[in-house]
């Protein structure tokens, strides 16, 4: 029987794959199927929002928290939680917005508040959504600026961030996704032997609707791979600190 959790990451997954050609490019060099390791969800603190939404989500589905992570010089704090049930971790983050400067706060405030997530599993699949509206590409560009998480909430609201591969050996998955084509981030974070190391694949962009007409491609999401020794199941802070930065746009 599929727990109602399982069900969502199912969901989930088939949408994210559907938008990250990078994901599914793994899945293929994995013979058709991989164990998930996390996923991660980001957000923005606010009243109503923030992790004080997300967390009573997976909690209701069984998750249960694990840990907690500041990243001070991106106004960020995030949560991991567990499954009994042997699941993936979730990772979820949060913008706390009254830590950026006035303009920053008076943007971000425009958008639209987070509507209550439904509790039937395959409608709580579709609130995980971007947002309906176009944005201003003004305000995307401005809020780049000062903080491209902010400008990721803006374009891409509760969509999934990342889906992570647990693999053996994340130097070996590394080199086979790049003679596969995929572009993969340079760096491998934790050094050989050490509890957890990671890499991701470059964010693939998708077309963000503007205010006024016409679209304009944004970093979306990566796919994540995870090596994890002696059965180490939490994260570490500065690790997850510079994966935050693979949605950040490449300036020409």
């Amino acid at each position: 029987m599929t727990l109602p959790a399982q069900r969502l990451l199912e969901l989930l997954w088939d949408r994210y794959a559907a938008e990250v050609p990078y994901a599914r490019a793994f899945v293929s060099l994995s013979g058709g199927t991989f164990k998930n390791d996390h996923v991660a969800f980001r957000s923005l603190a606010r009243p109503g929002g923030g992790l004080s939404l997300s967390i009573p989500i997976f909690e209701r589905l069984g998750w249960r928290l694990g840990g907690e992570y500041t990243f001070p010089d991106t106004h960020l704090f995030a949560v991991y939680m567990t499954h009994p049930a042997g699941l993936p971790r979730v990772f979820l983050s949060e913008l706390r917005a009254n830590e950026l400067s006035s303009e920053a706060q008076r943007l971000l405030a425009t958008m639209p508040a987070d509507p209550p997530p439904p509790t039937d599993v395959e409608a709580l699949a579709s609130w995980f959504s971007g947002p309906e509206a176009p944005v201003s590409e003004g305000t995307l560009l401005t809020l780049e600026r000062e903080s491209q998480y902010a400008a990721w909430l803006l374009a891409f609201g509760r969509k999934v961030n990342h889906f992570t591969g647990s693999v053996d050996d994340v130097e070996v998955w590394q080199k086979r996704m790049r003679e596969a084509g995929v572009p993969m981030k340079a760096e491998i974070e934790g050094a050989p032997g050490t509890d957890l190391r990671q890499t991701a694949t470059h964010a693939c962009p998708l077309p963000v609707k503007l205010e006024g007409g016409g679209t304009r491609q944004w970093p979306y999401a990566y796919f994540e791979i995870a090596e994890r020794n002696r059965g180490f199941d939490a994260f570490l802070g500065p690790q997850a600190r510079q994966l935050f930065d693979m949605t950040k746009r490449e300036q020409r």
